[in-house]
């Protein structure tokens, strides 16, 4: 995880109710003009990453929010900052080595569009009366950036049930590379530089004394 490196996401929240009378809450129709997200890292520090949170709306407008996520203690500041996590972690791990008790639960190979992914996985099914949430997020174990989110709600009112799905997917990413180009283009002007160093070092004197005792 470096600075510049960018993860583009698409998103999709449903609701419905078996409930005639109920109607969409105001937050989910605004998240559902949602376009696309994105996670831009601005800087990072050992386990502390410093990354915007842009949310990309249909209309063309954006919204963004700046925050820390330290992958070692668990400080999460942005929106959607559990989609990145440290690199090559393993099955049977905490998530945050410091902070938190989710545990990592498996490992998978998936497909998306940006081709087939080493992926570990984290679930957490929670049942509460007639209630109940399940959570699935699966990383990619090279670099610990979230390649697929999924979050199921179910609330039991009466005889009534809300259901609510969210569902995160990676689309693309960006992760800068040190160019070639420039590399070369380095090369090209040091090695005069060393040429012209070289020409102007003083040659030693092939000169030498004999000291007669």
């Amino acid at each position: 995880m470096k600075p510049g490196d960018t993860f583009n996401y698409t998103y999709r929240i449903n609701w419905d109710s078996t409930d005639p009378q109920a109607t969409v809450p105001t937050q989910y129709v605004e998240l559902n003009n949602t376009q696309f997200i994105r996670i831009t890292v601005i800087t990072v520090t050992g386990s502390l990453i410093n990354a915007d949170f842009t949310r990309h709306f249909n209309n063309g407008t954006e919204q963004t929010q700046n925050g820390n996520i330290d992958v070692n203690t668990q400080i999460l500041e942005i929106p959607y900052s559990t989609l990145i996590i440290r690199a090559d972690a393993n099955p049977g791990e905490k998530i945050y080595p410091a902070g938190g008790h989710a545990i990592l639960n498996d490992t998978a190979t998936r497909t998306y569009s940006i081709g087939q992914v080493d992926a570990v996985r984290y679930v957490s099914p929670d049942t509460t009366g007639g209630n109940s949430e399940k959570t699935e997020i699966y990383y990619d174990r090279t670099n610990g950036v979230a390649v697929e989110y999924n979050f199921i709600s179910q609330v039991t009112t009466g005889s009534y049930v809300t259901t609510t799905r969210e569902t995160v997917l990676i689309n693309s990413w960006v992760i800068p590379e040190f160019p070639v180009a420039a590399v070369l283009i380095i090369l090209l002007l040091a090695i005069p530089m060393l040429l012209i160093a070289y020409k102007k070092k003083p040659l030693l004197s092939n000169r030498f004394s004999v000291f007669l005792k």
